[in-house]
Parts: structure tokens; sequence; C-alpha cells
């Protein structure tokens, strides 16, 4: 029996083992007392051992993902001619544009206000914030200081990671979360640099379905009509 046992109200333990209670800070009412008529002696303070607390559960990610093909026939000729006026721009920054302005329409997609962005390279990422509003010249210049500051922004918050594969015939059905992130996009041109395949994978308790849907439809769009990246 535990120490519930009272003599006026008082539980039923000798004065050392109140001292050694008191010394480890234990609880009477916690010890099962061994003495006469359940009275708490030494030796029970000294053999005693709280109850495991249980470990706080957390729940893993519910893993969903979407898939899309995307027409690349207009970027590819917008990408030519800025090129040739002198103002070439590489895909990853289309990509964080598009993904950053797929945030802004769709709001219920970001688990972050201002919707930060991480573009994978290698094992590294780099976070890009503010994105909407902001033309494809600073983006490259953010990427390159970023490429030549060498930081690694793992750790930083951000919505979603943003991944360029390497153009394959062969496309991704599986993109496994990246820690803290809510959203991985991976985009995977084809050889023939015509579409593009782009995989959405989300943690559905975070972000919905509905939502997760949209952000990739708006995303679709803006690439396949690159000119309103430019407005």
């Amino acid at each position: 029996m535990t120490a519930l046992a009272t003599s006026r109200g008082r539980l039923v333990a000798s004065p050392f083992a109140r001292r050694l209670a008191r010394e480890r800070r234990i609880a009477l009412e916690q010890v099962r007392g061994s003495g006469p008529g359940g009275r708490v002696v030494g030796p029970d303070i000294l053999s005693f051992a709280p109850a495991p607390v249980a470990a706080a559960r957390i729940a893993p990610p519910r893993y969903s993902a979407l898939a899309a093909t995307i027409e690349l026939a207009r970027l590819t000729q917008l990408s030519s001619a800025i090129a040739a006026a002198g103002s070439p721009f590489e895909l990853e920054e289309v990509l964080l544009r598009a993904a950053g302005s797929a945030l802004e329409d769709v709001p219920g997609a970001s688990t972050i206000p201002e919707g930060p962005i991480a573009l994978e390279r290698g094992h590294s990422q780099f976070v890009f914030t503010t994105i909407r509003g902001q033309s494809l010249a600073p983006l490259r210049a953010r990427r390159l200081a970023a490429e030549a500051d060498g930081a690694d922004h793992s750790a930083a918050p951000a919505v979603l990671s943003l991944r360029l594969l390497p153009a394959s015939a062969i496309r991704p059905v599986l993109m496994p979360l990246k820690p803290g992130r809510a959203m991985r996009l991976a985009v995977a041109p084809a050889p023939a640099g015509d579409t593009a395949e782009a995989l959405l994978g989300f943690d559905a308790a975070l972000v919905g379905e509905n939502e997760a849907t949209e952000f990739l439809g708006r995303f679709k769009t803006y690439l396949e009509v690159p000119l309103r990246l430019l407005a």
C-alpha cells in the first residue's frame, strides 16, 4: 500500500524517512510503505524510483504528394530573348520567382509569414525571403552571393525546399521532406527541354490538400505563362 495511511490526518512515516524524503525531494504520497500499517520507513525512501514520465510523442509527417507536367516552350522562348538582350537568367531563378508568387497567391499553403523558400544545392540549402515583387536579376544576384558565401541555411525557417533536378527521362515519384519543411518541390526538366515534371511532397498535417493542389497549379501557370513573372 502507498503512504496514504494517516494518523490524525498526517502521513505515517518515520522521522528518518521524512528527512530522506525532504533531502531527495520525494513526495511521501508516492511512496509505498513497508512498515506496520503502511508506515513509510527509511529503506522505502532509499529504494524509491519514480514512475517514468512518458516521452512526448511527436507525430510523424503525414506525407502526401502531387505531380504535374509543365510546358516550357514559352519560357524557353522568353529566356532566349532576354539572353539576347544581355540579361541572362537561370531556370532556378524562375522557379524561385514562380514558387514565391504561388505562395503569395495561396496564403493557406504557407506555414510561415512571408513564405521563405529554401533552394537546395547538394546537401546545403539557401533560404530566400520576400521573393514576390523582385525581378529575376536581384534573385540571380542573391543566389550567386549565397553560392559564393557557401553558408548552409538548412536550419533556417522555410515553408518549402525547392530542388532543380538534372534533365532526364527519369522523373521522381517520391521526395522525402527536408527537416523543418512543410513542403518539398522537385522539378525535373525533360531532355528536350520542352517540358518538366514537378513533384510536390507535403505534410498533410500542416498543409491541406486543397491548398497544396492550388499552389502547384499556380506554380505551373506561372511557368507556362512566364510573362506574368516579369510583371
